[in-house]
């Protein structure tokens, strides 16, 4: 085995571990916080749980409340975003009336799938970020605050790709009605009953948004 295949194995199982520690920081955090509220335990006690030091874990979580939300709050991955900006300057990309990238929502799409991947957030995660905002419901609005966030980066996303004036209304709309897609589709897949993947259940949502719009004719007052 070469040097840089030994250089490349020991990183990828370094990844590998800092994810580990990453991850059981996080459920130890769900689970003290759903047992006894996030003034029930010191950081001290968390880290004693996982087993690593105070220092350890301040170079994962800036707190408590930050180690309970987890991934939730991670960036895009950067090849898919180079990837998704990339879509939009492609040569001979094909354009709409409005100016944007006929690929724009396949592309949301794409990038969105790529960060659940990413996330590895299962039913499990879910249930026990649940369990912990029911003990501490202010939880929830950091957790609503990461997904006005995600939102405001989607829109200087599709801002930067389709080069758009930074107050452009199209942008922002674009983003909120995805993002509203995007929350329908967790609601479902996070259901006790469902067993359909993510990707399937926010295509469908996707086409049934793309159909409404495509056959619905409006007409407000003062316009023609």
């Amino acid at each position: 085995m070469t040097e840089s295949a030994n250089s490349c194995q020991a990183q990828g199982l370094r990844a590998r571990k800092r994810e580990a520690t990453r991850s059981a920081i996080t459920k130890a955090a769900r689970i003290l916080t759903a047992q006894k509220g996030l003034n029930g335990f010191t950081i001290e006690a968390l880290c004693e749980e996982v087993g690593i030091s105070r220092r350890t874990f301040f170079n994962y979580f800036p707190s408590k409340e930050d180690a309970i939300i987890g991934h939730l709050l991670d960036e895009f991955p950067a090849g898919a975003i180079a990837d998704f900006l990339a879509g939009g300057s492609e040569t001979g990309v094909e354009r709409g009336p409005h100016g944007l990238s006929v690929t724009l929502l396949q592309d949301l799409y794409t990038l969105t799938c790529a960060m659940v991947e990413e996330l590895n957030f299962t039913r499990e995660h879910f249930h026990e970020l649940l369990a912990a905002m029911k003990k501490e419901p202010a939880l929830m609005m950091k957790v609503m605050g990461g997904a006005h966030e995600r939102e405001r980066e989607f829109t200087d996303l599709i801002i930067q790709r389709e080069e758009l004036p930074p107050d452009d209304p199209v942008a922002g709309i674009a983003a909120a009605l995805f993002g509203s897609c995007s929350h329908r589709t967790s609601q479902v897949f996070f259901s006790e009953e469902n067993t359909v993947p993510y990707e399937h259940l926010l295509r469908d949502n996707l086409l049934a948004a793309q159909q409404l719009f495509t056959f619905s004719h409006l007409t407000l007052e003062g316009t023609p």
